[in-house]
């Protein structure tokens, strides 16, 4: 009796919810990837995918968080909390201490850019690409780029090419690369393509910027969603990957990956866009 007394008194008590895992998602100034101030705030390409992916995971508690690509690395190292990333590139040193999910998305590398109908436009083949070491031999071509990043090999083997006409430069906000284009400065920059695109529209420039991609250079590279190695996270990521699919088939999928790119860009990435698609069908028939 005394028992039963007890339970009908608990049934009476305010049911308190049990509080959603929270998961902080990394955030950083890389546009037109994440776009975090300015006329596109949040219509950054991860930016988007990550407001999708988001929502399709109401069971967990979102926060945002605001840092420096410089200091990404060291949130993966802490198991104190749940930090995730979204478009992170694969590597096996990074898997030592994230995990990560299927494929998100689909972009270009570096790529070659220029102001449609000049004079490099015509030096395309028929696959939009364009052979770097020849191109920085043409007498009468300059071409610019930013050091200290990690190039493909055939952009190395380019740099150190005597007689090589590419000028060194820190491209920032003031000095974006597609103002030294369109001020016709230089004849090309190598840059992700997307990063070309956004600066064009920032400046609101009436020219047309497109790309080539490198000869002998991986033209597309493959980003995830990764977070560090807590018990949450391992069961994030096996919830992450439920959804995954519902993205790559919404019929918009491709127009939010390629909004911030050429046609050219868009041509290259389009046969590996249409694999993934296939294979992200394929478990949702599972």
């Amino acid at each position: 009796m005394l028992t039963f007394a007890i339970m009908a008194l608990a049934s009476l008590l305010p049911q308190t919810e049990q509080k959603a895992a929270t998961v902080v998602w990394l955030q950083t100034d890389w546009a037109p990837h994440q776009i975090v101030e300015g006329p596109f705030q949040g219509q950054g390409t991860f930016d988007v995918l990550q407001q999708r992916l988001t929502a399709l995971l109401p069971q967990y508690q979102h926060q945002l968080r605001l840092t420096s690509l410089g200091r990404i690395e060291s949130y993966f190292l802490n198991t104190d909390e749940t930090v995730c990333a979204t478009g992170a590139l694969y590597t096996e040193e990074r898997s030592k201490t994230r995990f990560y999910s299927l494929p998100l998305a689909v972009g270009p590398g570096f790529a070659i850019n220029y102001v449609a109908g000049s004079f490099v436009e015509s030096l395309l083949d028929q696959q939009w690409q364009l052979d770097l070491r020849k191109l920085v031999q043409h007498p009468e071509l300059l071409g610019a780029y930013q050091p200290n990043r990690h190039y493909p090999e055939v952009m190395l083997q380019a740099i150190t090419q005597s007689g090589a006409a590419l000028l060194a430069s820190a491209f920032t906000s003031e000095l974006n690369a597609a103002a030294l284009l369109l001020s016709k400065r230089v004849d090309y920059v190598i840059e992700y393509p997307e990063r070309l695109q956004f600066y064009q529209r920032t400046l609101k420039a009436q020219q047309i910027i497109k790309s080539a991609a490198m000869l002998d250079a991986k033209p597309q590279s493959v980003s995830y969603i990764t977070c560090n190695k807590t018990v949450l996270a391992e069961n994030l990521i096996n919830d992450i990957n439920k959804v995954i699919p519902d993205l790559w088939l919404a019929e918009d999928y491709a127009d939010v990956l390629f909004f911030w790119l050429d046609e050219n860009a868009i041509k290259i990435l389009m046969p590996t866009f249409e694999s993934i698609r296939e294979q992200m069908a394929e478990k949702n028939r599972l």
